[in-house]
């Protein structure tokens, strides 16, 4: 049976248990993507506030500070940009690990293969099970 590459050839009922026991740890890795990405939204939700006035320094007056030069010309802070920037391409970076991540999931899927189907299954509710745990927030229900 080969595994989305043709290298990836199992033949032998420990080479389905290897593939089988690698593709549950996937998708137990997807649910902590999942739930990192979520808490760092959230955190930065609550707390960035408090980040961004820090490096905005005395002159800031909070979050989308914006100062007045002397010669009465309103510039935005480039600190504050900067910062915004950095968690923007942050996000945006782990949002296309997560997007990748789950189209291998659904490929390894469609292999129609039980073990590794019933292997995605566990990996993901395990995975659901130790991450979000206490969390009744259904507002990712589609990613």
């Amino acid at each position: 049976m080969t595994v989305l590459f043709e290298i990836w050839d199992v033949k032998t009922t420990a080479g389905i248990i290897l593939t089988s026991l690698f593709w549950a740890v996937f998708a137990f890795c997807y649910q902590g993507l999942k739930a990192f990405r979520s808490y760092l939204n959230k955190s930065c939700s609550s707390g960035c506030t408090g980040i961004l006035n820090k490096y905005l320094g005395p002159q800031g007056a909070g979050y989308g500070a914006i100062r007045q030069e002397q010669e009465g010309v309103r510039q935005t802070n480039w600190r504050l940009h900067l910062v915004q920037t950095s968690l923007q391409l942050v996000q945006t970076s782990l949002q296309l690990v997560q997007t990748v991540t789950s189209y291998f999931l659904m490929l390894v899927v469609m292999t129609y293969n039980v073990w590794i189907f019933l292997a995605v299954l566990v990996g993901d509710a395990v995975g659901y099970l130790v991450f979000q745990w206490g969390s009744f927030d259904n507002s990712e229900h589609c990613n």
